[in-house]
């Protein structure tokens, strides 16, 4: 369609599973996607369809559309080709992306079918004049176009390959992409299929894994992404916007926590921090009879990564440097094997956590909630109101109780100093969150302070944390030996510094003005 306007001008709404390869004949074999008499009762396939698809991601060398969050690809479908620009702020998007669609005449794209798309701000001469193909996808895809209870699905199982030079990477996916109706079906059709099926939600897009190929290939781990949560933000909104920011953490990190790399457990766990004080924070909007079970699985999967993580910790900043420190000292040689021991074991129970058939129900059952679960259908008065003053009296709280129960900090007992770094860590996810709801100039740079502070605090509080609790570990797997443990050395001036940088970040938070505030 040369030189016109895009003939597709929406948001897509769609949920994206993975599944392994091997487990790519019984997703075609689901009863769900039957047709015919043999189908079961409920969702229906009205129609079926398969074709090769190869499409051709376009950007410039130095990904400009990438780095602005959008995507421009050019597919040959069988019968023509088709133009799409699509947006992808992995930050902040999960189920909706908007996408502009067009039909060309032959392969390559049509920059004059960009107007009043998201790519037409970024297309200056130089733009313009440096893009060329990035990657290829190739891939089969079998189409079930399904009528569930007047709400039309189409259901697309992708196989085959994403392709960036001699980089290549696995596609074995399904989309559940909402044609019309309800998007909530989407979760409930996704729910039924992973009963049976090995089905694991998904949020990164098959451009997503292109760009990953040209950067070497898939991350070991991802960091939380920027929260931009605007001050007339509705507060369930805002909840929306700062979860679905903490589900990409966790399900970005998923492969590298399965593939046994320390920080990428390290962020999923962090992820699930995070999304576990969202929803405190946000209780008074979302509160409803869903949320306890929302809570109770979200901190079944915390404790499973739980002990993977504080041993990885634990050797890394406390085993690793006291070996080097005391290489002849038979206490830590003793500590160190049974740490090693320990880490392995926790490690595959949390692979074995993360591979359940429960771990991937509670994702599904997790999206739905933010989603459309039982606090979107109520009528709290609040879930309706602009975010900035809910968001003013959470962090003043917050901050209240960070400062009172940090004051005396030296002669606080372990497990007060414990409560205290939980409160900061609360407060601190709290102010990321709302980060960008006081874009003020003074108020930016109080809310860096203030983090900066926070992470300070709850970093020596927590080692400090792991020296209270290690003589614990340092038995861990040594529990029914019959000899005495030899007791490691330790450096005694180690709690009296970390306990100085402690009191100094906890003066600085309490010196910060509320960022907040005007």
């Amino acid at each position: 369609m040369s030189g016109e306007t895009p003939e597709s001008d929406a948001k897509e709404i769609e949920l994206k599973l993975v599944f392994d390869p091997e487990h790519a004949a019984a997703v075609l074999a689901h009863p769900l996607l039957a047709s015919g008499d043999g189908a079961p009762p409920g969702p229906r396939v009205i129609e079926s369809k398969e074709r090769e698809l190869l499409s051709v991601y376009y950007d410039t060398p130095d990904d400009c559309l990438r780095k602005a969050g959008v995507f421009l690809r050019v597919r040959r479908t069988g019968t023509g080709y088709v133009q799409t620009i699509k947006t992808a702020r992995a930050e902040s998007e999960f189920l909706e992306r908007s996408e502009w669609e067009c039909d060309l005449p032959k392969q390559g794209y049509d920059l004059s079918a960009a107007a009043g798309t998201a790519l037409e701000p970024l297309l200056s001469d130089e733009v313009r004049s440096a893009l060329a193909p990035r990657f290829e996808t190739m891939f089969m895809r079998r189409t079930f176009l399904i009528d569930d209870g007047g709400n039309l699905i189409e259901a697309a199982v992708d196989q085959g390959d994403i392709v960036a030079g001699e980089a290549r990477a696995r596609v074995c996916e399904l989309e559940l992409e909402l044609k019309s109706g309800s998007a909530a079906v989407l979760f409930a059709l996704a729910k039924r299929l992973a009963e049976t099926v090995p089905l694991t939600l998904s949020v990164k897009t098959k451009a997503e894994r292109g760009f990953d190929l040209l950067d070497g290939g898939e991350p070991d781990f991802e960091k939380a992404l920027p929260v931009d949560i605007p001050p007339n933000e509705t507060c369930a909104n805002a909840f929306r916007i700062a979860t679905r920011n903490c589900l990409r953490q966790v399900l970005a990190n998923l492969n590298g926590t399965r593939q046994g790399k320390p920080e990428a457990l390290h962020q999923m766990r962090v992820g699930l921090r995070r999304m576990r004080a969202a929803v405190l924070l946000f209780g008074d909007v979302v509160d409803g009879p869903e949320r306890p079970q929302i809570a109770a699985e979200l901190k079944w999967i915390a404790n499973h990564l739980g002990t993977a993580r504080d041993l990885d910790v634990f050797s890394s900043d406390i085993v690793a440097p006291h070996r080097a420190e005391y290489p002849d000292d038979p206490g830590w040689k003793a500590v160190e094997g049974r740490v090693r021991q320990a880490r392995a074991e926790a490690q595959r129970a949390a692979v074995e956590a993360t591979g359940s058939a429960r771990f991937r129900m509670a994702l599904l059952n997790l999206g739905a909630w933010i989603e459309f679960g039982d606090w979107t259908r109520g009528e709290n008065p609040l879930a309706a109101k602009p975010v900035a003053d809910y968001a003013s009296a959470k962090l003043s709280r917050l901050r209240r109780s960070v400062v009172k129960k940090g004051k005396g900090l030296a002669k606080l007992s372990a497990p007060e100093r414990h409560k205290v770094r939980i409160h900061a860590k609360r407060m601190r996810y709290g102010s990321e969150f709302f980060s960008a709801t006081f874009p003020g100039k003074s108020q930016v740079k109080r809310c860096r302070k203030s983090l900066a502070a926070l992470e300070l605090l709850q970093d020596s509080l927590g080692t400090l944390n792991d020296i209270a609790n290690r003589r614990t570990i340092f038995n861990v797997g040594g529990e029914h030996e019959s000899v005495t443990l030899p007791v490691p050395k330790v450096d005694p001036g180690e709690e009296k510094a970390l306990m100085k940088t402690a009191k100094h970040a906890y003066a600085r938070f309490a010196d910060v003005k509320p960022f907040w505030k005007a």
